[in-house]
């Protein structure tokens, strides 16, 4: 199989988007009706432009990834298949000539010195994030109920209700209550309820060992 050479400013720009500090989901849905909303991981952001493609009739949206200098690039729709956290990129070249047809298309946002220091671009790096789940499962171990997801957004309307459900049930220490609730996890917004509600119960149950 031939191997696949790749310019030294898109190796650049898979570099960046491995140490990128969050993404951005945006679709324009009309001309004064523009849809963005931000992840802190790659995978948290497919999501995002899953369901938002979904409720939009298939219509196609854009996942930039945000570097640490604020920079902003597309990710290539290649990479949005990646599904896992630690997934391995697919077929780079295919996500080269993607990224390559967005910045042609004047999609790409402000380009990426090809000097930026290396770092291996096979994985998507979540370091930080990764660390502030482990820092909130291991308070949840000590019994200390996790942050309240983030439903400010509009995607997330029709999920608040049930979330001020769930936060109410873990305020007042009903486990059983959370175990019974039944959260389909179709997209990033259950998810997150199903992330929160086994959280609480995990730290509810630390109090009540203690």
């Amino acid at each position: 199989m031939p191997k696949t050479t790749i310019h030294p400013a898109d190796q650049a720009d898979l570099i960046a988007i491995a140490q990128a500090t969050h993404f951005v989901v945006h679709m324009r849905r009309g001309p004064a009706d523009v849809f963005k909303q931000e992840a802190p991981t790659l995978p948290d952001a497919i999501d995002i432009a899953e369901q938002i493609r979904a409720e939009n009739k298939g219509r196609d949206c854009l996942v930039y990834a945000i570097t640490p200098e604020g920079n902003s690039i597309p990710v290539p729709k290649a990479m949005q298949r990646v599904t896992g956290a630690d997934a391995a990129i697919p077929d780079i070249g295919r996500a080269m000539r993607e990224r390559r047809a967005m910045a042609a298309d004047g999609r790409g946002k402000k380009a990426i010195c090809p000097t930026a220091p290396r770092r291996a671009a096979g994985k998507v790096n979540d370091a930080a994030p990764k660390a502030r789940r482990a820092e909130i499962t291991e308070n949840a171990a000590k019994g200390i109920l996790p942050p309240v997801p983030d439903f400010s957004a509009p995607t997330h309307a029709r999920f608040r209700k049930k979330l001020t459900n769930i936060v109410a049930l873990a305020k007042a220490g009903d486990i059983e209550g959370l175990k019974a609730i039944d959260i389909n996890p179709v997209s990033s917004s259950p998810k997150a309820m199903i992330r929160y509600r086994d959280l609480a119960v995990v730290a509810l149950q630390a109090r009540a060992g203690a």
